[in-house]
Protein backbone atom coordinates (compact mmCIF):
# COMPACT_ATOMS: atom_id res chain seq x y z
CA UNK A 1 0.00 0.00 0.00
CA UNK A 2 1.19 3.10 -0.58
CA UNK A 3 1.12 6.42 1.87
CA UNK A 4 0.20 9.86 -0.33
CA UNK A 5 1.43 12.13 2.27
CA UNK A 6 4.49 10.42 2.91
CA UNK A 7 5.29 9.67 -0.59
CA UNK A 8 5.64 13.27 -1.02
CA UNK A 9 7.75 13.85 2.41
CA UNK A 10 10.35 11.15 0.84
CA UNK A 11 10.16 12.90 -2.73
CA UNK A 12 10.77 16.60 -0.78
CA UNK A 13 13.72 15.24 1.18
CA UNK A 14 15.24 13.85 -1.65
CA UNK A 15 14.57 17.31 -3.50
CA UNK A 16 16.32 18.54 -0.79
CA UNK A 17 19.45 16.47 -0.59
CA UNK A 18 19.53 17.12 -4.59
CA UNK A 19 19.85 21.13 -4.11
CA UNK A 20 22.18 20.90 -0.58
CA UNK A 21 24.87 19.89 -3.72
CA UNK A 22 24.85 23.20 -5.22
CA UNK A 23 27.93 22.29 -7.85
CA UNK A 24 25.90 19.02 -8.91
CA UNK A 25 22.81 20.79 -9.33
CA UNK A 26 24.26 23.30 -11.56
CA UNK A 27 25.74 20.32 -13.44
CA UNK A 28 22.69 18.65 -13.40
CA UNK A 29 21.29 21.49 -16.08
CA UNK A 30 24.73 22.87 -17.48
CA UNK A 31 25.76 19.90 -18.99
CA UNK A 32 22.70 19.00 -21.17
CA UNK A 33 22.76 22.52 -22.12
CA UNK A 34 25.86 22.62 -23.14
CA UNK A 35 26.34 19.08 -25.19
CA UNK A 36 22.99 20.87 -26.85
CA UNK A 37 24.59 23.87 -27.90
CA UNK A 38 27.47 21.69 -29.26
CA UNK A 39 26.36 19.58 -31.28
CA UNK A 40 23.93 22.50 -32.62
CA UNK A 41 26.73 24.77 -33.77
CA UNK A 42 28.25 21.99 -35.38
CA UNK A 43 25.57 20.80 -37.49
CA UNK A 44 23.69 24.31 -38.08
CA UNK A 45 23.44 25.66 -41.50
CA UNK A 46 21.28 28.98 -41.84
CA UNK A 47 18.30 27.89 -43.96
CA UNK A 48 19.16 31.02 -46.53
CA UNK A 49 22.37 29.12 -46.90
CA UNK A 50 24.08 27.47 -49.50
CA UNK A 51 23.40 24.12 -47.72
CA UNK A 52 25.44 21.36 -48.45
CA UNK A 53 28.63 22.42 -51.09
CA UNK A 54 31.24 19.43 -51.15
CA UNK A 55 34.55 20.38 -51.50
CA UNK A 56 35.71 19.22 -55.02
CA UNK A 57 39.74 19.34 -56.31
CA UNK A 58 39.08 19.31 -60.24
CA UNK A 59 41.72 17.64 -62.55
CA UNK A 60 41.29 18.45 -66.32
CA UNK A 61 43.89 16.78 -68.89
CA UNK A 62 41.68 16.69 -71.58
CA UNK A 63 42.32 20.00 -73.94
CA UNK A 64 39.08 19.81 -75.58
CA UNK A 65 36.41 22.61 -75.76
CA UNK A 66 33.94 20.39 -73.80
CA UNK A 67 36.30 19.49 -71.21
CA UNK A 68 37.23 23.12 -71.19
CA UNK A 69 33.38 24.01 -71.01
CA UNK A 70 32.58 20.73 -68.03
CA UNK A 71 35.28 22.50 -66.42
CA UNK A 72 33.62 26.05 -66.25
CA UNK A 73 30.63 25.29 -64.86
CA UNK A 74 31.94 23.01 -62.62
CA UNK A 75 33.62 26.01 -61.09
CA UNK A 76 30.67 28.36 -61.40
CA UNK A 77 28.71 26.10 -59.55
CA UNK A 78 26.77 27.01 -56.51
CA UNK A 79 26.47 23.45 -55.13
CA UNK A 80 30.17 22.47 -54.83
CA UNK A 81 33.22 24.10 -53.99
CA UNK A 82 35.72 23.22 -56.90
CA UNK A 83 39.05 24.48 -56.87
CA UNK A 84 41.47 23.52 -59.97
CA UNK A 85 44.83 21.34 -59.86
CA UNK A 86 47.16 19.33 -60.99
CA UNK A 87 46.63 15.13 -60.44
CA UNK A 88 49.87 14.82 -57.92
CA UNK A 89 48.22 18.39 -56.15
CA UNK A 90 44.66 16.73 -55.83
CA UNK A 91 46.07 13.12 -54.68
CA UNK A 92 47.96 14.98 -51.74
CA UNK A 93 45.48 17.19 -50.89
CA UNK A 94 42.99 14.53 -50.42
CA UNK A 95 45.62 12.50 -48.38
CA UNK A 96 46.04 15.87 -46.03
CA UNK A 97 42.71 16.71 -45.49
CA UNK A 98 40.01 14.98 -43.81
CA UNK A 99 37.27 15.30 -46.20
CA UNK A 100 37.20 16.12 -50.04
CA UNK A 101 36.06 14.95 -53.14
CA UNK A 102 38.70 14.49 -56.42
CA UNK A 103 37.08 14.94 -60.07
CA UNK A 104 39.40 13.80 -62.91
CA UNK A 105 39.03 14.21 -66.66
CA UNK A 106 41.62 12.12 -68.37
CA UNK A 107 42.97 13.27 -71.86
CA UNK A 108 39.93 11.91 -74.57
CA UNK A 109 37.49 12.47 -72.14
CA UNK A 110 35.77 15.29 -74.40
CA UNK A 111 36.16 13.34 -77.83
CA UNK A 112 34.95 10.45 -76.18
CA UNK A 113 31.91 11.96 -74.76
CA UNK A 114 30.86 13.37 -77.73
CA UNK A 115 31.00 9.91 -79.71
CA UNK A 116 29.31 8.08 -77.10
CA UNK A 117 26.33 10.34 -76.92
CA UNK A 118 25.72 10.81 -80.78
CA UNK A 119 26.14 7.37 -81.10
CA UNK A 120 26.51 4.33 -78.14
CA UNK A 121 27.23 1.39 -80.45
CA UNK A 122 30.62 0.53 -80.85
CA UNK A 123 32.12 3.13 -78.94
CA UNK A 124 33.58 2.48 -75.05
CA UNK A 125 32.25 5.51 -72.98
CA UNK A 126 34.36 7.74 -71.57
CA UNK A 127 35.76 6.79 -67.85
CA UNK A 128 35.83 9.64 -65.32
CA UNK A 129 37.68 8.94 -62.18
CA UNK A 130 36.28 10.09 -58.94
CA UNK A 131 38.10 9.62 -55.54
CA UNK A 132 37.03 10.71 -52.38
CA UNK A 133 37.96 10.25 -48.82
CA UNK A 134 36.92 7.63 -46.76
CA UNK A 135 34.39 10.06 -44.93
CA UNK A 136 33.05 11.49 -47.39
CA UNK A 137 30.94 9.18 -49.86
CA UNK A 138 27.86 11.25 -49.34
CA UNK A 139 29.78 14.12 -50.81
CA UNK A 140 31.07 11.84 -53.90
CA UNK A 141 27.82 10.67 -54.92
CA UNK A 142 26.30 14.40 -54.75
CA UNK A 143 29.16 15.92 -56.97
CA UNK A 144 28.89 12.67 -59.10
CA UNK A 145 25.53 13.65 -59.96
CA UNK A 146 25.94 17.63 -60.15
CA UNK A 147 29.16 16.50 -62.95
CA UNK A 148 26.57 14.33 -64.60
CA UNK A 149 24.16 17.11 -65.17
CA UNK A 150 26.80 19.40 -66.54
CA UNK A 151 28.60 17.38 -68.85
CA UNK A 152 25.17 15.65 -70.29
CA UNK A 153 24.06 19.26 -70.89
CA UNK A 154 26.94 20.74 -72.39
CA UNK A 155 27.55 17.08 -74.62
CA UNK A 156 24.21 17.88 -75.88
CA UNK A 157 24.68 21.70 -77.07
CA UNK A 158 27.54 19.68 -79.66
CA UNK A 159 25.11 17.09 -80.27
CA UNK A 160 22.65 19.44 -81.32
CA UNK A 161 25.20 21.77 -83.17
CA UNK A 162 24.87 20.26 -86.69
CA UNK A 163 20.88 20.76 -86.54
CA UNK A 164 21.62 24.59 -86.32
CA UNK A 165 20.44 24.61 -82.57
CA UNK A 166 24.14 24.23 -81.02
CA UNK A 167 22.90 27.99 -79.01
CA UNK A 168 19.39 26.96 -77.70
CA UNK A 169 19.48 26.72 -74.11
CA UNK A 170 18.95 23.57 -72.56
CA UNK A 171 18.24 24.09 -68.94
CA UNK A 172 15.53 21.78 -67.05
CA UNK A 173 11.93 21.56 -68.64
CA UNK A 174 10.37 21.78 -64.93
CA UNK A 175 10.21 23.94 -61.63
CA UNK A 176 10.66 21.99 -58.13
CA UNK A 177 9.12 23.16 -55.44
CA UNK A 178 10.32 21.81 -51.94
CA UNK A 179 8.56 21.99 -49.19
CA UNK A 180 8.84 19.84 -45.90
CA UNK A 181 5.85 18.11 -44.44
CA UNK A 182 5.13 18.43 -41.57
CA UNK A 183 5.75 22.59 -41.92
CA UNK A 184 9.22 22.21 -39.62
CA UNK A 185 11.76 22.98 -42.21
CA UNK A 186 15.10 21.29 -42.63
CA UNK A 187 17.31 19.34 -40.22
CA UNK A 188 20.27 22.25 -41.19
CA UNK A 189 18.23 24.35 -40.02
CA UNK A 190 17.24 23.46 -36.98
CA UNK A 191 19.99 21.54 -35.46
CA UNK A 192 19.98 23.53 -32.39
CA UNK A 193 16.34 21.87 -32.20
CA UNK A 194 17.48 18.24 -32.92
CA UNK A 195 20.55 18.85 -30.63
CA UNK A 196 18.34 20.00 -27.66
CA UNK A 197 15.93 16.90 -28.03
CA UNK A 198 18.63 14.78 -28.20
CA UNK A 199 20.80 15.81 -25.53
CA UNK A 200 17.99 16.37 -23.23
CA UNK A 201 17.21 12.63 -23.26
CA UNK A 202 20.13 11.37 -23.30
CA UNK A 203 20.69 13.40 -20.22
CA UNK A 204 17.30 12.61 -18.46
CA UNK A 205 18.42 8.56 -18.71
CA UNK A 206 21.95 9.94 -17.00
CA UNK A 207 20.19 11.86 -14.31
CA UNK A 208 18.21 8.71 -13.67
CA UNK A 209 21.04 6.42 -13.54
CA UNK A 210 22.59 8.91 -11.11
CA UNK A 211 19.15 8.20 -8.68
CA UNK A 212 19.96 4.77 -9.23
CA UNK A 213 23.33 4.87 -7.53
CA UNK A 214 22.07 7.13 -5.03
CA UNK A 215 19.60 4.53 -4.05
CA UNK A 216 22.40 2.11 -4.04
CA UNK A 217 24.78 4.18 -2.22
CA UNK A 218 21.80 4.39 0.62
CA UNK A 219 21.07 0.80 0.94
CA UNK A 220 24.58 0.05 1.26
CA UNK A 221 24.90 2.53 4.26
CA UNK A 222 21.92 1.08 6.20
CA UNK A 223 19.89 4.00 5.25
CA UNK A 224 17.38 2.61 3.60
CA UNK A 225 17.31 -0.29 6.82
CA UNK A 226 16.60 2.58 8.91
CA UNK A 227 13.74 3.79 6.83
CA UNK A 228 12.39 0.86 6.20
CA UNK A 229 11.84 0.59 10.37
CA UNK A 230 9.48 3.71 10.24
CA UNK A 231 6.86 3.35 9.59
CA UNK A 232 6.83 3.20 5.67
CA UNK A 233 5.41 0.61 3.05
CA UNK A 234 8.54 -0.69 0.52
CA UNK A 235 5.81 0.97 -2.20
CA UNK A 236 5.81 4.20 -0.70
CA UNK A 237 9.72 4.25 -0.04
CA UNK A 238 9.88 3.45 -3.88
CA UNK A 239 7.26 5.92 -5.14
CA UNK A 240 8.92 8.47 -3.15
CA UNK A 241 12.25 8.07 -5.20
CA UNK A 242 10.30 8.07 -7.95
CA UNK A 243 8.39 11.14 -7.71
CA UNK A 244 11.42 12.94 -7.15
CA UNK A 245 13.22 11.43 -9.66
CA UNK A 246 10.55 12.57 -12.21
CA UNK A 247 10.19 15.92 -10.45
CA UNK A 248 13.96 16.77 -11.09
CA UNK A 249 13.47 15.31 -15.26
CA UNK A 250 10.74 17.82 -15.27
CA UNK A 251 12.71 20.39 -13.95
CA UNK A 252 15.73 19.65 -16.52
CA UNK A 253 13.48 19.91 -19.63
CA UNK A 254 12.06 23.35 -18.41
CA UNK A 255 15.47 24.76 -17.99
CA UNK A 256 17.41 22.92 -20.75
CA UNK A 257 14.59 24.08 -23.14
CA UNK A 258 14.14 28.05 -21.73
CA UNK A 259 17.73 28.41 -22.37
CA UNK A 260 17.36 26.97 -26.04
CA UNK A 261 14.42 29.29 -26.57
CA UNK A 262 16.07 32.21 -25.40
CA UNK A 263 19.42 32.19 -26.83
CA UNK A 264 19.25 29.77 -29.90
CA UNK A 265 15.52 30.11 -30.94
CA UNK A 266 14.61 26.56 -30.35
CA UNK A 267 10.66 27.35 -30.18
CA UNK A 268 7.76 24.46 -30.11
CA UNK A 269 6.18 24.21 -33.62
CA UNK A 270 4.05 21.73 -32.90
CA UNK A 271 1.78 20.87 -30.18
CA UNK A 272 1.93 22.01 -26.97
CA UNK A 273 -0.17 19.93 -25.70
CA UNK A 274 2.06 17.07 -27.38
CA UNK A 275 5.27 18.18 -26.03
CA UNK A 276 3.63 18.23 -22.29
CA UNK A 277 2.79 14.57 -22.70
CA UNK A 278 6.68 13.68 -24.23
CA UNK A 279 7.72 15.64 -21.16
CA UNK A 280 5.96 13.68 -18.81
CA UNK A 281 6.73 10.31 -20.35
CA UNK A 282 10.24 11.27 -20.61
CA UNK A 283 9.74 12.31 -16.56
CA UNK A 284 8.55 8.77 -16.32
CA UNK A 285 11.33 6.52 -17.69
CA UNK A 286 13.63 8.41 -16.38
CA UNK A 287 12.58 7.41 -12.63
CA UNK A 288 11.95 4.28 -13.82
CA UNK A 289 15.64 3.75 -15.33
CA UNK A 290 16.75 5.14 -11.51
CA UNK A 291 14.80 2.15 -9.94
CA UNK A 292 15.72 -0.64 -12.81
CA UNK A 293 19.63 0.35 -12.40
CA UNK A 294 19.15 0.14 -8.14
CA UNK A 295 17.17 -3.73 -8.72
CA UNK A 296 19.71 -4.60 -11.42
CA UNK A 297 23.02 -3.21 -9.85
CA UNK A 298 24.36 -4.97 -7.21
CA UNK A 299 26.82 -2.06 -6.44
CA UNK A 300 27.25 1.32 -7.34
CA UNK A 301 30.65 0.56 -9.10
CA UNK A 302 29.25 -2.52 -11.50
CA UNK A 303 25.95 -0.23 -12.53
CA UNK A 304 27.59 2.56 -13.54
CA UNK A 305 30.13 0.95 -16.14
CA UNK A 306 27.06 -0.64 -17.27
CA UNK A 307 24.62 2.00 -17.18
CA UNK A 308 26.93 4.61 -19.34
CA UNK A 309 27.17 1.45 -22.03
CA UNK A 310 23.66 0.70 -22.32
CA UNK A 311 22.55 4.73 -22.04
CA UNK A 312 24.99 5.69 -25.08
CA UNK A 313 23.94 2.79 -27.30
CA UNK A 314 20.47 3.64 -26.51
CA UNK A 315 21.19 7.09 -27.59
CA UNK A 316 23.00 6.37 -30.68
CA UNK A 317 20.46 3.54 -31.73
CA UNK A 318 17.28 5.94 -30.77
CA UNK A 319 18.70 8.95 -32.92
CA UNK A 320 19.23 11.49 -29.98
CA UNK A 321 23.32 12.44 -31.23
CA UNK A 322 22.24 11.88 -35.23
CA UNK A 323 19.49 12.11 -37.47
CA UNK A 324 17.76 8.11 -37.58
CA UNK A 325 18.40 8.22 -41.89
CA UNK A 326 21.93 8.26 -40.45
CA UNK A 327 21.65 4.68 -39.43
CA UNK A 328 21.59 1.77 -41.55
CA UNK A 329 18.20 -0.14 -42.25
CA UNK A 330 18.82 -3.02 -39.91
CA UNK A 331 19.63 -0.30 -36.92
CA UNK A 332 16.33 1.82 -38.13
CA UNK A 333 14.26 -1.66 -37.97
CA UNK A 334 16.05 -2.70 -34.16
CA UNK A 335 15.57 1.18 -32.75
CA UNK A 336 11.74 0.64 -32.79
CA UNK A 337 12.17 -1.57 -30.03
CA UNK A 338 13.80 1.14 -28.10
CA UNK A 339 12.34 3.43 -25.96
CA UNK A 340 14.75 6.64 -27.24
CA UNK A 341 13.17 6.01 -30.65
CA UNK A 342 9.75 6.66 -29.41
CA UNK A 343 11.13 9.56 -27.56
CA UNK A 344 13.07 11.54 -30.21
CA UNK A 345 10.52 10.92 -32.75
CA UNK A 346 8.06 12.76 -30.34
CA UNK A 347 9.91 15.33 -28.55
CA UNK A 348 11.51 16.16 -32.11
CA UNK A 349 7.80 16.26 -33.68
CA UNK A 350 6.32 18.60 -31.94
CA UNK A 351 9.01 21.23 -31.45
CA UNK A 352 10.58 22.10 -35.21
CA UNK A 353 8.55 19.16 -37.46
CA UNK A 354 4.74 20.69 -36.88
CA UNK A 355 3.51 17.51 -35.04
CA UNK A 356 0.08 17.51 -34.10
CA UNK A 357 -1.23 16.67 -30.69
CA UNK A 358 -2.65 12.75 -31.75
CA UNK A 359 0.74 11.59 -33.03
CA UNK A 360 2.83 12.80 -30.23
CA UNK A 361 0.11 11.40 -27.67
CA UNK A 362 1.12 8.11 -29.98
CA UNK A 363 4.83 8.54 -29.25
CA UNK A 364 3.75 9.41 -25.59
CA UNK A 365 2.01 6.70 -25.12
CA UNK A 366 4.56 4.12 -26.51
CA UNK A 367 7.41 5.87 -24.10
CA UNK A 368 4.63 5.52 -21.28
CA UNK A 369 4.55 1.67 -22.06
CA UNK A 370 8.25 1.36 -21.77
CA UNK A 371 8.69 3.36 -18.71
CA UNK A 372 5.92 1.56 -16.95
CA UNK A 373 7.32 -1.88 -17.77
CA UNK A 374 10.76 -1.00 -16.81
CA UNK A 375 8.65 0.56 -13.22
CA UNK A 376 6.63 -2.74 -12.41
CA UNK A 377 10.22 -4.82 -13.18
CA UNK A 378 12.38 -2.24 -11.06
CA UNK A 379 9.56 -2.49 -8.25
CA UNK A 380 9.61 -6.10 -8.54
CA UNK A 381 12.98 -6.53 -8.29
CA UNK A 382 13.65 -4.36 -5.15
CA UNK A 383 11.24 -5.56 -3.31
CA UNK A 384 12.06 -9.01 -3.56
CA UNK A 385 15.76 -7.89 -2.97
CA UNK A 386 14.28 -6.05 0.71
CA UNK A 387 12.40 -9.64 1.76
CA UNK A 388 13.25 -10.53 4.97
CA UNK A 389 15.71 -13.69 4.06
CA UNK A 390 17.83 -11.12 1.38
CA UNK A 391 17.94 -8.35 4.35
CA UNK A 392 20.09 -10.39 6.01
CA UNK A 393 22.41 -10.70 3.57
CA UNK A 394 22.87 -7.32 3.53
CA UNK A 395 20.47 -6.51 0.61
Amino acid sequence: MIQPRLVWELARKDLAVFASDRRGMLLCFAVPILLASAFGAIFYQPAEGPGLRPRVHLVVEDDSPLARRIEKQLLESPHLQVSSCLRETARRRLASESSGVVILLPSGFGKAMRLDTASRNGHTPPTLELLHHPSSVIEARCAEGIFTEIALREAAHDLLAPLGLGAARLERPFQVHLESLPSGGALASHAFSHSFCGMTLQYLLFWGMDSGLMLLRERRSGLWRRLRAAPLTRGTLLAGKALATALIALAQIVVTFSFGAVFFGVTINGSWLGFVLIALAAALLASATGLLVAALGGNETRARSISILVILSLSLLGGLWLPAFLLPSWARTLSLALPTTWAARGLEGVVWQGMEWTQAAHCAGMLALFGLGFLVFAWWRLVRADSPHLVSQGG
